[in-house]
């Protein structure tokens, strides 16, 4: 099956519901299940049950993809993968969403959008479907120590997501760790992306672009 565009939201804007059901009905399939994988939020319920209301009020399905620590369930969080059109990542914290998705659920979801389901990310979820993202061991007094990790990887690049306003620390950082003229890019809070199979990203409101020149994180205007 052909791939699908992959939508990737900001969050923090009035709007996002409204992204996340434009993507699902985008989907082409009338009613869709949709898999919510909470790992950044350590599938905290209030973050699934808002998903499952929205999209029970049009007729659609959100079923919990289990892998947080207390309750997960590899043999029920594959099936519920395997038999959803759409498959949500929810937001929360970056990296604990990445060590959250064991490489073998990691290897299905590559699968799944190989495959033809659609995806959309929302916030953490967004960035976790780029390619990296930076860690480090004390956020207040250890940045310049960061190094990157592997995010999923579905879009070969990083964003960050609704941090216009502390002027993208953590995207700036990112890149400078990135090759030598890579680009990384801010989605402002109430933004989208969808990125297409041919490789193309539109964005609903201006992106905020960094590349690395010379190790250094600058904006391209």
């Amino acid at each position: 099956m052909q791939k699908k565009n992959i939508y990737l939201i900001a969050g923090h804007g009035e709007n996002d519901w409204q992204y996340v059901m434009d993507a699902v009905k985008a989907s082409g399939i009338e009613h869709p299940q949709v898999a919510h994988i909470g790992t950044a939020n350590g599938d905290h319920r209030i973050a699934f049950e808002r998903t499952r209301e929205m999209l029970k009020s049009c007729g659609r399905k959100a079923v919990l993809v289990p892998l947080a620590a207390h309750h997960r369930d590899l043999a029920k969080a594959r099936k519920v993968i395997q038999e959803s059109e759409v498959i949500l990542i929810s937001g929360g914290e970056v990296e604990d969403g990445m060590v959250g998705l064991p490489e073998e659920i990691r290897r299905l979801l590559w699968e799944r959008y190989e495959n033809g389901a659609l995806f959309i990310g929302l916030s953490a979820g967004t960035i976790m479907m780029g390619s990296a993202w930076p860690h480090w061991d004390d956020e207040d007094n250890d940045f310049d120590h960061a190094q990157l990790f592997d995010c999923i990887g579905f879009v070969p690049t990083i964003f960050d997501t609704h941090c216009e306003d502390e002027g993208w620390p953590e995207l700036k950082k990112a890149v400078e760790l990135s090759p030598e003229g890579f680009t990384g890019y801010g989605i402002p809070a109430g933004g989208m992306v969808i990125y297409t199979p041919e490789g193309k990203m539109e964005a609903t409101k201006p992106l905020d672009p960094f590349t690395n020149i010379g190790g250094r994180a600058v904006a391209v205007e």
